[in-house]
């Protein structure tokens, strides 16, 4: 086996390990720059992220997509005080953001649902965020789409 055949055989590899490496790490910087900013934005509208509001958690997967006119944006977290996390950002959304449930929240069932809405910056739109969770993390799923907020 001649000389650059060897040396090719060597460097290859090499190459192709470090060119992984820099793919992992550009995948864990986009899971960690939406889910792990101080605000979430979708379109002309800004919400507190989790990470402004109790501090920095572990992301898992985030996610973009807009279909028939609704953006959503899809952010899952684990956490060990998954109730206390999200007693506290209910709250500051509805005193700091203007926020109102939209259907009752009740965080001793687990698994269980948090649904929140306020109108959007756009006219003619509003914001909806729904919080999964269970007993090691939540999935928050904010959707901006056509629609009305209508207080009772």
């Amino acid at each position: 086996m001649n000389k650059g055949l060897k040396i090719a055989l060597i460097i290859i590899p090499i190459v192709i390990v470090l060119m992984i490496a820099g793919l992992l790490g550009i995948v864990f910087l986009a899971l960690n720059g939406t889910a792990n900013a101080d605000e979430y934005k979708i379109g002309n509208d800004v919400v507190a992220s989790i990470k402004a509001v109790v501090g920095q958690r572990d992301v898992t997967s985030t996610e973009t997509s807009i279909s028939d006119g609704v953006t959503t944006k899809t952010m899952k977290y684990t956490s060990d005080t998954v109730y206390e996390d999200l007693l506290e950002y209910a709250t500051y959304l509805m005193e700091e953001e203007d926020f109102v449930l939209t259907e009752n929240m009740n965080l001793k069932v687990s698994p269980g649902t948090i649904e929140m809405a306020k109108e959007s910056e756009e006219e003619g739109k509003i914001l909806l965020l729904t919080i999964k969770y269970n007993k090691s993390g939540y999935t928050l799923i904010l959707q901006k789409g056509a629609g009305e907020l209508t207080l009772y």
